[in-house]
């Protein structure tokens, strides 16, 4: 059923809203068209597009569209497969006045602003997550990719959506491993700094998450907090790489596992107790506050799989890693539960030791 909604404007007068509730899609009917003057390109994933095309399409009804169903998997978020898409496009008829939809979860998030950032040298681009993980994160922040074989989301660009819809009702398909996926990255909010979500997350019991109030109040902290974050350091050159905690230690199980396997909710998870172990052992984050992170995580069952891959072999991968400089690896860490601090070295030893026997 719908009900009220609620928006989030992301970087001020010259950014976005982002409009979050059951009930949203009916704003992406009536936007639309304000960010298109010529054809509009509709990436969608295959699975959303069985589910909800139905439903999502026609609130597209007076723009004049063309889909483009996108296989599921993060294997296709690749620069073969861009090229692609980039072919379609222009066999489609798109043009410099034309707009993409990206309709789907991170993947498609990511690969439709892709390709509305380079297309034409850049298009608008509207995203209509339909993931817990691509509300909550992805869809919120303009951090555009593809991945190549040396690791996660290498080659890309900074390219702000013109408008995000969040519509919390979509969830209701979405299976229990995507829900922990987006879970996870809502409980990194939560630790990082969010507060009101920390507060929330600690008195709901693992069975509650799908309730339609819990899931709103969850997409709507989040997105709020992401967007402050962003608003105060749009491309990464500071503060905005707090949001990466958990992700050095989880991209690399991620690109080590060439993304089978493992999900990105769980990698992120693990990734977490593991600079949460850095972070205690280097003398910065307290026991208590340590153990209360690593409970919060564990609650929800987020780091639910077994590491194959020795420490080395993982840390070999972290090098890779966009936050690192000076040839030194350097993950976020927490000072305390909502005081997280980026920009440090740790040497590769002290990454080892704290993941030795963390996941067995």
């Amino acid at each position: 059923m719908d009900g009220p909604v609620r928006r989030v404007r992301v970087l001020g007068a010259s950014g976005y809203d982002v409009v979050v509730g059951a009930g949203a899609l009916a704003e992406l009917g009536r936007e639309a068209r304000r960010f298109s003057r010529e054809r509009t390109a509709v990436i969608i994933s295959k699975t959303v597009h069985d589910l909800h095309g139905a439903r999502i399409l026609p609130q597209l009804g007076e723009c004049d569209t063309r889909a483009f169903v996108m296989p599921d998997g993060e294997e296709y978020k690749s620069l073969d497969f861009a090229r692609d898409a980039f072919e379609w496009m222009l066999g489609a008829g798109l043009g410099r006045k034309s707009a993409v939809v990206g309709v789907g979860g991170g993947v498609v998030g990511d690969f439709s602003g892709f390709l509305a950032a380079l297309f034409m040298r850049g298009l608008p681009v509207i995203h209509v997550p339909t993931t817990l993980l691509a509300m909550v994160d992805s869809s919120v922040g303009g951090k555009v990719a593809v991945n190549i074989s040396a690791g996660k989301n290498i080659v890309g660009a900074f390219h702000q959506p013109s408008l995000v819809v969040a519509d919390v009702s979509l969830l209701a398909t979405l299976p229990e491993e995507e829900i922990r996926n987006g879970l996870t990255e809502a409980v990194k909010h939560a630790l990082i700094g969010e507060k009101s979500l920390l507060e929330m997350l600690e008195r709901t019991a693992p069975g509650e998450v799908r309730k339609p109030d819990v899931l709103d109040a969850m997409v709507y902290g989040s997105v709020r907090f992401k967007g402050d974050v962003v608003g105060r350091d749009e491309h990464e050159h500071g503060m905005r790489a707090i949001l990466n905690f958990g992700h050095t230690v989880g991209h690399a199980l991620e690109s080590l596992s060439a993304y089978r396997g493992i999900s990105h909710g769980q990698a992120v998870a693990l990734g977490m107790k593991a600079e949460l172990k850095i972070s205690h052992n280097l003398g910065m984050l307290p026991a208590g506050e340590c153990r209360e992170a690593m409970d919060l995580v564990d609650k929800f069952a987020l780091a639910g799989t077994r590491v194959r891959f020795d420490t080395a072999e993982i840390v070999r991968h972290m090098r890779f890693d966009k936050k690192n400089s000076g040839g030194s690896i350097r993950p976020v860490l927490l000072e305390g539960i909502g005081k997280p601090v980026y920009d440090i070295p740790v040497e590769e030893a002290v990454l080892e030791e704290a993941m030795t026997g963390l996941w067995a």
